[in-house]
């Protein structure tokens, strides 16, 4: 660390990291940062501003190591035993019984050495400001991040390995994450009684898989009677990763079932006609909050939220179907949208079930009410009384259909972290909580 003056600053790292879970030439990782900070406001040119009380750019670079998600001694040679017919090796056994024969062996998969750290290598570039004696703060900020060498579940590159999928790190392979984020604060007032604090931050990012040699890397999975192991979601070429990777539905047909978009112009619903309809990553992530106090009063609130994303409704997949309907089990708008479907339909992995994920949710609300001890002659006892009420999840405005839009069931496939996908997930309560603080 180095400043000079409290106007320039510098920090420098280089941190090694090591983990068994890589290979025997790689186990350890070195990932170096630089931060850079020139605090403006402290600028003799600045002394007499009247507008900013605070001004300071930042710049840094880094580079830190991932290996999330990825099992133990995944880059060590495994080996099973086998027989096939009872066929074994008679050394030492009973030949007829076949008791204690030694089976054979037979590898699972081979060492994989030079399987290394992921790596993420990030760039930002921020300013922070505070106008009007720090009455209006905020900062904004730029970022570039782009992990390399990324560790998947994956076809096999190398064709010595025995298994058709291993765990490796995807030659040339980028997920690439830019955006903005932006943060504000403002104090003020109306009168001496009547102070507020209101504020937010929101965050635009652009997430993008590159340069790819699959066509796709599949990652969420449906699961269920005639569902499982149909691909909902994967890594995808100039996409999001979570991208939602299906057949894209257009209605029901005149024979009562599913009609499905020919993007390969063959005339059949055939697995080439899945393409990329969206993602489970948002555009837009932003959170904004209100503090009131009127004499003694006291009021909070806090939003949260997102938009730009999607949402696979595997709970509507599962149980919304018209076979259900035709057995009484229920009567939801999926079921019963389209008068001709036949109960015999089936319920394929489609954009049927795919919905905006766009939500604003009131995340918490308090109430307060503050007494004076002196007034309830408890001054020489207390120095405090407060009631509170206080609310959490009071209203989510949203078109998703669940219960919840915030939601993300685990329905990966071989490890690989997946993303939007609700099956039976259990909705967040709302809840009510009455409050009394006592100081002394």
């Amino acid at each position: 660390n180095y400043g000079y003056q409290d106007k320039y600053l510098l920090t420098a790292t280089l941190r090694a990291d090591g983990s068994s879970r890589f290979g025997e030439n790689n186990k350890y990782g070195y990932f170096p940062s630089v931060a850079l900070g020139w605090n403006i406001s402290k600028e003799d040119f600045m002394a007499d501003s009247e507008v900013f009380s605070n001004l300071k750019l930042r710049a840094s670079w880094g580079q830190t190591g991932n290996q999330d998600g990825i099992p133990s001694k995944v880059s060590l040679a495994s080996y099973v035993d086998s027989k096939t017919e009872n066929d074994t090796y008679p050394i030492g056994g009973n030949e007829v019984t076949l008791d204690d024969y030694p089976f054979g062996t037979v590898p699972v998969r081979t060492a994989y050495p030079d399987l290394k750290w992921e790596v993420s290598t990030q760039t930002n570039i921020g300013l922070d400001f505070g106008l009007f004696k720090n009455q209006l703060t905020g900062s904004l900020d730029y970022f570039n991040k782009v992990a390399s060498d990324v560790v998947l579940f994956a076809n096999r590159i190398d064709p010595i390995q025995p298994t058709e999928k291993i765990w490796t790190n995807i030659p040339d392979m980028e997920i690439k994450n830019t955006g903005v984020e932006f943060t504000l604060d403002y104090n003020g007032s109306f009168s001496e009684d009547f102070t507020y604090n209101i504020g937010g931050n929101f965050a635009f990012t652009d997430n993008k898989v590159v340069d790819s040699q699959f066509e796709v890397i599949t990652t969420g999975a449906a699961s269920g009677a005639g569902q499982t192991g149909a691909t909902i979601n994967g890594y995808i070429n100039n996409e999001p990763i979570g991208s939602f990777y299906m057949k894209d539905f257009i209605g029901i047909g005149a024979d009562g079932l599913n009609q499905f978009r020919d993007v390969v112009p063959d005339g059949e619903s055939l697995d080439n006609d899945r393409y990329a309809v969206g993602s489970a990553l948002p555009d837009l992530i932003y959170a904004f909050y209100m503090n009131l106090n009127y004499k003694n009063f006291d009021l909070g609130l806090n939003f949260n939220g997102v938009s730009g994303n999607k949402i696979y409704n595997h709970t509507a997949m599962s149980l919304f179907t018209r076979g259900q309907l035709s057995r009484s089990l229920n009567t939801t708008p999926f079921a019963a949208e389209f008068p001709n479907e036949s109960n015999s339909n089936s319920n394929e992995v489609s954009t049927r079930y795919l919905e905006d994920g766009s939500y604003l949710r009131l995340n918490n609300a308090t109430l307060g009410y503050t007494l004076d001890p002196q007034d309830l002659g408890l001054g020489d006892l207390v120095s405090g009384i407060r009631f509170n009420i206080t609310g959490q999840n009071l209203f989510v405005i949203t078109d998703y259909s669940g219960f919840d839009p915030e939601v993300n069931t685990n329905a990966d496939i071989d490890g690989i972290q997946t993303f939007g996908i609700d099956r039976f997930t259990y909705p967040s309560p709302r809840t009510i909580l009455f409050g009394l603080n006592v100081s002394f």
